[in-house]
């Protein structure tokens, strides 16, 4: 009797362990859990509010040059464009929670890249020629948003940080990757150094596999951007989101 009671005894205690360090790495799951949201809420408003804020920014001094030459028409059409943009930024937040929620694509994508290629045109005066090849596939929600992002961000930091006026953007695809790349004609930066945006965005392609490659022109002027994101990741992403 005292054999099992000891026996009993040592089980009882096993199990208080097991059961502590099962709390405890529940305790961490959830931790890193809220982790991961709050570091995906906080590129989507990084990426969404800052784009708007920029292109805003460079509406507004437009049409203050122009009230400044007297071309009035011209600035309150560049004010009701920012005030335009200044909305659509809204609907843009509003699209980030419900990705964030649903993780779901709300518009088709090719179309959305056009619209925000066009709408930043429009706003900001810069050019931006671009080339989007036709047989790119579907491509998962993940993968959509991370190439609406890095267009986004590397538009917004062109202009913000190379007072860049020309854009060069092409989406290509070949049987195994997703190619990005995008080149402006701004002022090369002395180093560059990945702040929030471009940490987020290097994230981003991380999370589905990609590569991000950032190089500057030096003497030539301006930035490359270059994605590589293989084609694999969207049978990857989606057997985990059956999981």
């Amino acid at each position: 009797m005292s054999f099992l009671a000891k026996i009993a005894f040592q089980q009882k205690n096993q199990l208080a362990r097991d059961n502590e360090q099962l709390r405890i790495a529940s305790i961490e799951l959830e931790r890193k859990a809220i982790l991961q949201e709050r570091t995906r809420i906080s590129r989507e408003i990084h990426d969404s509010v800052g784009h708007t804020l920029t292109s805003a920014l460079t509406g507004l001094q437009t049409a203050a040059h122009a009230i400044g030459k007297s071309h009035y028409s011209l600035a309150l059409e560049m004010i009701d464009r920012t005030k335009d943009n200044i909305l659509s930024g809204l609907d843009d937040v509003r699209t980030s929670v419900h990705l964030l929620r649903e993780n779901l694509p709300s518009h088709p994508f090719i179309p959305e890249l056009m619209g925000l290629i066009e709408e930043t045109e429009k706003l900001t005066n810069v050019e931006i020629a671009c080339e989007i090849d036709t047989t790119i596939p579907e491509l998962s929600p993940m993968i959509e948003l991370t190439i609406y992002r890095a267009l986004q961000e590397g538009i917004t930091n062109g202009i913000r940080h190379g007072a860049s006026t020309l854009f060069q953007f092409s989406l290509t695809y070949d049987s195994a990757y997703i190619r990005f790349m995008l080149a402006d004609n701004g002022k090369p930066p002395l180093q560059i150094v990945h702040g929030f945006g471009l940490n987020a965005m290097n994230e981003r392609v991380a999370d589905v596999g990609g590569k991000l490659a950032i190089s500057s022109h030096n003497l030539a002027g301006g930035v490359t951007l270059e994605i590589t994101i293989p084609y694999q990741a969207k049978t990857i992403e989606r057997s985990e989101q059956l999981v």
